[in-house]
This record gives C-alpha cells, structure tokens and sequence, in this order.
C-alpha cells in the first residue's frame, strides 16, 4: 500500500472516479473540468481541480472563470478539492469564504481480498442478478432504495447512459423484492463501486458484502486487480462494510462552496 501513497496514483484513481460520474456538461478551465448537471448531486456539480498546475498560486481568472460558470447554469459554486489538487487551493477558498462540505474518503483494496473476505451465504429466497446495463426495472428498483422521487429519473438514466468503460449493474433478490445493489466500473486494471445501496429495514444483515463480492467477483473477471471506492467519512455503517472487505483510506477529499450571501 505505501507505493500507492503519492500524488501521481491520487491524480490516477481520481480521473478514473470522474468518468464513473460523468457530468451533463463538463467545461474545461486551466487544467480544472467545471461539471454542471442541473444541481443534482455535488459531484456531478463542481469544479474538479486535479489536473493543472501542482501550487497554487492564486490564479484568480481560473476562479472567476469558475464561478462565472456555475453562476451562468443557476449554481452555486463548488469546487472538489483532495489530496491531489494544488496544494494551498483549499486554503485559498476557505479565505475567499468558501466552506468546507461533505468529507470523503477515496478507499481502494485488492480484488482477491474483498473476494475472500464478502463469501456471502444466500438464503433460500436470495439470489444475486448481474446484468451489464441498467433497464427501466433497475432503475426503478435504484431509485426505491435510495428514498428518491421519480424526478430523478432522468437525471440517473442519462448519467449511466454516459458512462463509457465496461459497467455492471448487481441487484440482489429476496424472491420479487430488490433490497440491495450496486454499480462497478472497470478500466485500466481497476474497477470503481458507486451506489451501493441496502433496503433500509434490512441493513447489517451481510446483503452489502454480497453485492461487494458479486462486483468484486466481475471485476476480476473484467481484468481489474485493485478496486476503489468514494465514502462520506462519517457514514460508520458503510465504512464498517468495506473496511470488512478489506478496504483502507487512501486519501481524503471534500467540497468547497460559496454561502450563497456571497454570491
């Protein structure tokens, strides 16, 4: 693991987390992709700062430009700021007033590992189904879960429909009713978990470590032999979860935005 701690493999696993979420319209901007989809969701609605120049050295137009962005598409400004963006930005926007949002952590684990350690012991009624595109039962099935109005829809329909790499869509079922799932996306060696969602009333009851076994099990089948995955830090279930799966921090990341007083 101590060979994966630098800033180069933290650019790599943060391009490959960016074409898991791909925006409705991404705008690039001195190195940076401002990524605007309507205000629905942070990530898919921020300026991802990777790529670009290593110090920051208060490039004031690629800020103005930033914000003139989000202002033009009725957002609020937000910039996605890790380990891997230019050392003092975060510093930078926090004297600007901008606030810190939404700690994450980008975790990353062995394919074989999260294999062996999520063996799942399905029930009579359980069964796990992997299929290789996302339909409309599947989405509606995501959108149950997840406690999100159909107005939604839309918006996730269109996001998975742009996702290009190799993607797995894995539900798991108790006879006729879906109660967990999960999406893997798999390129360059790697494959990237999003949505990982569990029926609410039947949480801590392995269903999360067999939706990870099952993406693991595909991944590995895909060629990939690391895995990573995006977490709000203080979400303990989750992080309970994948730290069973054998998952460890790599690095941390969170959102920077402008208090709407000033705009």
């Amino acid at each position: 693991m101590k060979a994966l701690r630098d800033r180069s493999m933290f650019r790599l696993l943060e391009r490959l987390a960016l074409r898991t979420w791909p925006a409705q319209l991404e705008q690039p901007c001195e190195g940076w992709i401002l990524r605007a989809s309507d205000g629905v969701t942070k990530r898919a609605n921020s300026a991802w700062t990777i790529d670009g120049i290593e110090q920051w050295t208060e490039n004031e137009k690629a800020i103005a430009v930033a914000e003139a962005f989000y202002r033009s598409h009725r957002l609020t400004p937000r910039f996605h700021i890790s380990e891997a963006s230019p050392s003092g930005l975060d510093e930078y926007l926090e004297r600007r007033g901008y606030v810190k949002e939404t700690p994450c952590l980008m975790m990353t684990t062995d394919v074989g590992q999260a294999i062996r350690r999520t063996e799942p012991v399905y029930g009579n009624s359980l069964r796990a189904v992997v299929q290789p595109s996302h339909d409309a039962s599947w989405l509606g099935h995501f959108l149950a879960l997840e406690g999100f109005t159909s107005e939604l829809l839309e918006f996730y329909t269109n996001l998975f429909s742009r996702i290009e790499a190799p993607t797995v869509y894995d539900s798991i079922m108790d006879r006729d009713q879906c109660v967990g799932m999960g999406t893997a996306v798999a390129e360059d060696g790697w494959a990237g978990f999003i949505n990982i969602v569990v029926h609410p009333q039947l949480r801590g009851q392995g269903i999360g470590k067999s939706i990870v076994h099952e993406l693991a099990r595909w991944s590995r089948d895909q060629g990939a032999d690391r895995l990573y995955l995006q977490v709000i830090a203080d979400n303990a279930p989750a992080l309970r979860l994948y730290s069973g799966a054998g998952y460890e921090k790599l690095f941390a990341y969170h959102y920077r935005t402008k208090p709407m007083d000033n705009l």
